[in-house]
């Protein structure tokens, strides 16, 4: 039975890691991440009390790409959308359920985000952190872990709120009946990173006992899957894939790749251009058959366009093609199936609940048409240990996504943003998830995957609470740290 509460308390604080190399997205770099954290209470109509958590990296330039915004602005609009979202679900008097709580406040952050100059993905990503923190404080209160609070029907889930295509659907149907154990690793592969060591200059060198060049990750790492970021920019992108065509050529193990656009394409015809380059040129052809999916190519203010159908089915003849960034709304994956895209991408900052409705749809499709045409894939944001991380392991988990791209451990080393005693919990708590290196612990990727055992713990896939005194409140942070996200990146 779904369980009533409410949020009685909330606070959120920041920290700051900074990155060990630059990581390249779209139009910008990367090399501060500011994490916010939230920390709130709920309580039960029984009177209980629970604190949960959630984490996840302020991503400018990610959630609103609009030239007129700053990067420093584009941070405090992220925390503005989750005061906004927090304030919606703290309003509320009335007792209900995680599902609704979190419902409410999508719409009212919805509402209330075009008068704040607020867009659709920022609005979502307010009201996924509220989202998160409640499922982590129920599950903590009835020690279940996400999968089984999901299956005891204690989150109230309705999907049929959502979608009314979906009215009746038993959420717990969707799922697979035991949340996987194993992921394998999709490795990004940033625009700025060096394929080999001699893509690297001599003095850019890190030297810190990570992987720094693709060719060390497929090395150390074994790793099965790629995800591989694009320009938009013909030549540049057919020389950097024949670059790394010819590295994987001399793997020792095939991989398979994902091939992501980044929003760099304002119309399908440029894009055909390339993947008409990658099945004719003779050096690319062995890349091109590995590819598994294309992610995003289209600029998100056009990518749901009918226009854009025909060239896209033209395309989908190749490989699938997702949708990414244009997942603002809740009817955004039908939207896109409808034109002939096959996929949306699963990320935390979405929404949780959001992931499981498009699960729903991507399985109803497929037994309509009695083939598996649809799917959802699970991406990265530059999720860092511990909260956001495991979170995020603890979703893929439960929607059964086999790999998931990750590339908060190349960018960042390993938990250096942590203090020394969240280090110590997370090696002892997660030891299959950690190993120690040096003065600190890093990713422990075995065999191109990660072992999931340690995040079927109560909540949301962490055992131990972040230390919220260690962070900084967000006006603070801005004061000492603002500068520190490069305009100019």
């Amino acid at each position: 039975m779904p369980v009533g509460l409410r949020i009685v308390e909330s606070r959120l604080g920041l920290r700051t890691a900074y990155s060990r190399m630059p990581f390249r997205y779209g139009v910008v770099t990367v090399r501060v991440a500011p994490i916010a954290t939230l920390e709130v209470t709920i309580e039960t109509e029984r009177g209980e009390r629970s604190r949960g958590y959630a984490a996840d990296f302020l991503a400018y330039r990610w959630f609103d790409k609009r030239p007129h915004k700053s990067l420093l602005e584009n941070v405090t609009d992220l925390l503005r959308a989750i005061r906004l979202a927090v304030t919606a679900c703290q309003s509320s008097p009335a007792y209900c359920s995680a599902f609704e709580l979190w419902h409410r406040s999508l719409l009212e952050s919805a509402g209330q985000g075009p008068v704040q100059d607020l867009n659709d993905l920022t609005t979502s990503f307010g009201a996924s952190m509220p989202e998160r923190a409640v499922i982590d404080a129920l599950g903590r209160l009835l020690r279940l872990p996400m999968a089984e609070l999901a299956s005891a029907d204690a989150l109230g889930i309705d999907l049929g709120r959502l979608d009314p295509d979906l009215d009746g659907v038993d959420v717990c149907g969707v799922f697979p009946k035991q949340p996987l154990d194993w992921l394998w690793v999709r490795h990004t592969v940033g625009l700025l990173d060096p394929i080999t060591a001699g893509d690297r200059p001599a003095n850019a060198a890190v030297s810190d006992g990570l992987p720094e060049t693709l060719e060390d990750y497929l090395r150390v790492d074994a790793l099965r899957f790629l995800k591989v970021k694009i320009t938009g920019r013909l030549d540049e992108d057919l020389a950097r894939l024949t670059s790394i065509a010819a590295l994987l050529s001399r793997s020792p193990s095939p991989c398979t790749v994902s091939l992501d656009g980044n929003e760099q394409y304002r119309d399908l015809g440029a894009f055909a251009e390339l993947v008409d380059r990658l099945q004719v040129a003779p050096e690319l052809r062995p890349f091109s058959r590995a590819i598994l999916f294309i992610e995003q190519p289209l600029d998100r203010s056009v990518a749901l366009s009918p226009e854009t159908a025909p060239l896209l089915a033209r395309i989908s003849e190749y490989k699938p093609v997702i949708i990414d960034e244009a997942d603002g709304t809740l009817d955004a994956f039908r939207r896109a199936m409808a034109l002939g895209y096959r996929g949306v991408s699963h990320k935390n900052c979405k929404g949780v609940y959001k992931s499981m409705m498009n699960l729903a749809r991507a399985r109803r499709g497929n037994a309509r048409l009695g083939t598996e045409r649809y799917f959802l894939s699970a991406e990265d944001l530059t999720n860092l240990p511990v909260v956001p991380l495991q979170a995020d392991l603890a979703a893929v988990a439960l929607l059964g996504i086999p790999h998931v791209e990750r590339n908060g451990h190349h960018y960042f080393f390993g938990l250096d943003h942590l203090t020394r005693e969240e280090q110590a919990a997370a090696l002892v708590r997660h030891s299959d998830l950690y190993a120690p290196l040096g003065q600190s612990a890093v990713l422990r990727i075995q065999d191109g995957g990660l072992a999931l055992a340690s995040v079927q713990v109560p909540g949301m896939g962490f055992a131990t609470p972040p230390d919220m005194g260690s962070m900084l409140p967000p006006e603070r942070w801005i004061d000492q740290h603002g500068a520190d996200i490069n305009p100019g990146a």
